[in-house]
């Protein structure tokens, strides 16, 4: 076996432990969240996030079997490149002496293993629950800090990026629907 010793064989099916490794990812990230954050700590989960995002888009571009999870994967990819870019690019104009992380932590990586191990016919609709725990964790984070922070600089940040957070929350929540008739 190669990779992660948390993978999932290739093609494994087994909808058990992918829905607990969904869990436990979506508890873990909520209640990390959910505290009032400093902003080190904002900064590490958004971008550990972000990346995640980003990784589990460009999966789901290649391995999607329903055209409108390709559309949103697309959407959310590009939303957030951009997003990071702008995270980035406010640390670096800050002269903040933290750098922002460059990989997943051990979560988001169990969650990217499982995404590559899903068998084919079932890669859609675990890409739409993990969406839905990692749009609602970001959701959380993000308010958490706006509303508890005094870093006005980052919060206006922040202020620009729940609405596109939001978006994708209505995307993955249709996309949901849309899958479980099928």
């Amino acid at each position: 076996m190669t990779g992660s010793s948390n993978a999932p064989e290739p093609g494994s099916k087994s909808d058990l432990v992918s829905g607990m490794k969904e869990a436990v990812g979506g508890a873990v990230g909520l209640a990390v969240a959910a505290s009032s954050i400093a902003r080190p700590q904002f900064i590490t989960h958004a971008t550990i996030a972000n990346l995640y995002e980003i990784e589990a888009a460009q999966i789901a571009l290649r391995r999607a079997r329903h055209e409108d999870v390709k559309q949103a994967a697309q959407a959310m990819l590009a939303d957030h490149e951009k997003m990071g870019r702008e995270l980035k690019s406010f640390i670096g104009a800050t002269n903040s002496p933290q750098l922002p992380p460059e990989s997943l932590d051990s979560v988001h990586q169990m969650l990217i293993d499982d995404l590559k191990g899903a068998a084919d016919e079932d890669f859609d609709k675990r890409y739409v629950a993990q969406q839905k725990i990692a749009h609602a964790e970001a959701l959380t984070l993000f308010r958490t800090y706006h509303n508890t922070a005094r870093d006005d600089g980052l919060r206006s940040l922040i202020g620009l990026a729940l609405p596109v957070l939001e978006q994708h929350m209505r995307m993955v929540n249709e996309l949901d629907t849309a899958l479980s008739g099928t």
